[in-house]
């Protein structure tokens, strides 16, 4: 029998319990789990972001205006340029005796005269970044060399001179208060050159075309 076996009644030895309370091994108060405290939400508003304030685009300008300026003619004006043609192509005719000659002259004087007669429309512009808008066509700045601003009749318009040797000169014509506007733009990307009306605009501008 082994030290701490009690005999039970009918002669076999009783085993004690293998677990006994000891007072020191009992979970303290402060080793207790806590109970979690309730998670509460913030009602507080939070500050909605600043929105940013729409300023004027100041590399942009768009207007209308008239694609040209145009000018009376009544039937005298025709009268002299189909005088003029007769001229031109009978002494054409009367050096060269070259009759597909002399027919070109008739056909450009008939062009000439339809294109003289056609109204000025109305079109938007626009100067930015990307180039120079007129109506849906776009010219960008490299296709220019320089820019002029010119003088007709009082009223001021924009030369383009082109870079390409048979590409037609481009000219808009714009509203007196957005003329810095469009030139601070312009400056940018092409260089500023003084320019005059050559022979060839001053007879139009005689012509009245």
């Amino acid at each position: 029998m082994q030290p701490g076996q009690t005999i039970a009644p009918g002669g076999n030895p009783e085993t004690p319990p293998t677990w006994q309370y000891n007072p020191s091994s009992a979970p303290q108060p402060d080793q207790l789990p806590q109970p979690t405290p309730p998670q509460t939400v913030d009602q507080t508003p939070q500050p909605q972001p600043v929105q940013p304030i729409a300023t004027e685009d100041n590399s942009s300008v768009r207007w209308t205006a008239s694609e040209f300026i145009a000018h009376s003619k009544n039937g005298g004006w025709y009268g002299l340029l189909a005088l003029a043609t007769l001229l031109v192509a009978a002494a054409v005719f009367f050096l060269t005796k070259d009759i597909v000659s002399t027919a070109v002259i008739g056909i450009v004087a008939i062009i000439f005269g339809i294109s003289a007669a056609r109204k000025p429309r109305e079109l938007q512009y626009q100067v930015d970044n990307d180039g120079v808008h007129i109506a849906d066509k776009t010219y960008a700045y490299n296709s220019f060399k320089s820019f002029s601003v010119v003088q007709e009749e009082g009223v001021e318009s924009i030369w383009f001179a082109p870079l390409k040797r048979f590409m037609p000169m481009v000219s808009i014509y714009f509203e007196p208060n957005d003329g810095d506007k469009i030139v601070d733009i312009l400056t940018q990307f092409l260089p500023f050159e003084d320019r005059e009306l050559d022979p060839v605009d001053r007879l139009m501008h005689r012509l009245r075309f």
